[in-house]
C-alpha cells in the first residue's frame, strides 16, 4: 500500500495529502476511490484473516486481530527462519521449560520432551533413552531429575549418538535418588552441561569405586586406597589405581589378619605409581601371604 502518487488530480504535496488553505487559495488533496478501496481492503483483509468478519458498527477490529492468535501461528520445533515467534514457540524453544513430564517406567523420551524437565520415580532400578540427535537444533536443552528410590540409567537412542561430559565422551550415565542432569544437544552428542550429577563425570572430581579405588578433589588433592599381599619377605609393592599427576605425599596402611602386625613404608621407594609397604608380625617375624590395605594421598 502506498500514496496515490500515479494519480496527477489526487493533489498530494511532497507525496503526501495536504489539507485545503482558504486563506491562500490552495485546494486540499483528493482521495481516490481506489485509494480509499485499497486502503479500506488492507484492513479488511488482516481482520477476515484473524477470523473475524468486518462490521461497520465496531472500531477497534484491527486492534482485536493483531491481538488475538488468529493471526499468528506457532512455527515448527527449531525453525529458525525470520517469522514472528509466538510465546508458545519461545516457551518450547528453552527460554524457560517446555513442559514437564513424570515416567515411573522404562521411558524413551521424544523430540516432545526436548526444551522441558522429565521426573522419573520409580521404586526398582530403570532405563531412559534419550532422543535422537537427527533434526535437533544445536543448543537444545533437557532436564532430567530422579525423585524415586530406584537408579535411573541414561542412554543413547542412536548407536551414532554418545553422551559427552566436559572432559571426554562417556557411555550410560546413572541418576541416583534425588540427582539431577540436564544436557545440551552439540552435534550427535548429547553433553552433560549441569545438574548434580555432573560433578560425578567431571575430571575435577572423578573417581573409582571399589577396591581398589580413588576419589580426585576440587583442590587438586587425591586419595587412593587399595590392598596387596606381602612376598616370602614380608613385603608388597602396591601400584595406584592412577599415577599422581604431580606428587606422592604420604601413605597409611594396615595388616589385615588376626594378630597384631606393623606396617612401614620402605624408605625411598615411593612415587607417584605406587609404593613399596613391609610387615612384620609382633615378633619381628616375616611372611608371605599377609593381607595389606592401603591408603595414599597425593595431588
Amino acid at each position: 500500500m502506498d500514496y496515490p502518487k500515479s494519480v496527477p488530480s489526487a493533489g498530494l504535496m511532497n507525496g503526501r495529502f495536504v489539507d485545503e488553505n482558504p486563506l491562500t487559495g490552495t485546494p486540499g488533496s483528493l482521495i481516490p476511490a481506489s485509494w480509499g478501496n485499497g486502503v479500506t481492503q488492507e484492513i479488511i483483509n488482516v481482520i477476515q484473516a484473524a477470523g473475524l468478519t468486518p462490521s461497520e458498527q465496531q472500531s477497534n477490529q484491527l486492534l482485536t486481530a493483531l491481538q488475538g492468535s488468529g493471526l499468528f501461528t506457532t512455527a515448527a520445533q527449531f525453525d529458525s527462519d525470520r517469522s514472528v515467534a509466538t510465546t508458545e514457540f519461545v516457551r518450547r524453544s528453552g527460554l524457560q521449560y517446555s513442559g514437564f513430564a513424570a515416567y515411573a517406567t522404562n521411558t524413551e523420551l521424544t523430540l516432545a520432551h526436548v526444551g522441558g524437565a522429565v521426573s522419573f520415580a520409580s521404586a526398582t532400578p530403570i532405563s531412559a533413552t534419550l532422543p535422537g540427535t537427527t533434526g535437533i537444533l544445536h543448543g537444545a536443552t533437557l532436564t532430567l531429575i530422579n525423585v524415586g528410590a530406584g537408579v535411573v540409567t541414561v542412554s543413547t537412542a542412536l548407536a551414532a549418538d554418545t553422551i559427552g561430559a566436559s572432559s571426554a565422551a562417556l557411555g550410560p550415565i546413572d541418576l541416583a535418588r534425588g540427582e539431577t542432569a540436564q544436557f545440551v544437544k552439540l552435534d550427535n552428542q548429547w553433553r552433560l552441561i549441569g545438574g548434580t550429577v555432573l560433578l560425578k563425570y567431571t575430571s575435577l572430581f572423578s573417581g573409582q569405586l571399589g577396591n581398589p579405588g580413588y576419589q580426585k578433589y576440587a583442590s587438586g588433592n587425591i586419595d587412593q586406597w587399595g590392598y596387596g599381599t606381602t612376598d616370602a619377605n614380608g613385603e608388597v609393592f602396591v601400584t595406584f589405581p592412577i599415577s599422581f599427576p604431580n606428587a606422592f605425599v604420604s601413605v597409611v596402611a594396615t595388616h589385615a589378619g588376626g594378630d597384631a602386625a606393623i606396617v612401614i613404608m620402605v624408605g625411598g621407594t615411593a612415587t607417584r605409581q605406587g609404593v613399596r609397604l613391609k610387615v612384620r608380625n609382633y615378633l619381628g617375624q616375616v611372611a608371605a601371604g599377609w593381607g595389606v590395605t592401603y591408603f595414599a594421598k597425593g595431588y
